[in-house]
């Protein structure tokens, strides 16, 4: 079961978020009409964010991943895109390829079949020096994304 909890007004999730770089290109997946969030999907209950990365990159994509590094943690308060007032903790990891010959099989328009629910991705490559162009959610990570940053830690509140 995902960690994902309606309290009062609040929907509170935890989730992850993979930073996979390659060719000065950042993977993102389409989230509504003209932005963007990074591939990864719901921490489950009993599963640690390690283990949930490795999953949800599976799930995705369908590819072999390996974690590289440890990123960070956002602590972000937000309206979602169906106006929940939303309170997210999210675990980012550096992650790579397990055999990098698999990168031509990367399926950019992937269905999904998440807990009986058909989710639709729509992967694409941005490129690291453009990355303030993209709405690319949340903002901030752009930054840490340009700068490889690591061990980062931020509140974000937008409400």
């Amino acid at each position: 079961m995902d960690i994902k909890i309606l309290v009062d007004e609040f929907k509170f999730k935890v989730r992850v978020s993979a930073i996979f770089i390659r060719n000065k290109k950042v993977l993102v997946n389409k989230y509504g009409m003209d932005s963007y969030c990074l591939p990864g999907g719901y921490v489950e209950v009993g599963e640690n964010s390690k283990d949930a990365m490795i999953r949800e990159l599976k799930e995705e994509l369908n590819l072999d991943f390996n974690i590289i590094s440890f990123a960070g943690i956002v602590e972000n308060f937000f309206e979602n895109l169906k106006g929940e007032k939303t309170h997210g903790i999210d675990f980012y990891y550096y992650v790579e390829l397990k055999n990098d010959d698999d990168y031509h099989l990367i399926d950019y328009d992937f269905i999904e079949l998440d807990k009986g629910k058909i989710v639709h991705h729509h992967f694409s490559w941005l490129d690291l020096e453009k990355l303030n162009e993209f709405k690319l959610y949340p903002l901030k990570i752009r930054n840490v994304i340009q700068e490889k940053e690591k061990a980062f830690h931020f509140i974000i509140n937008d409400l």
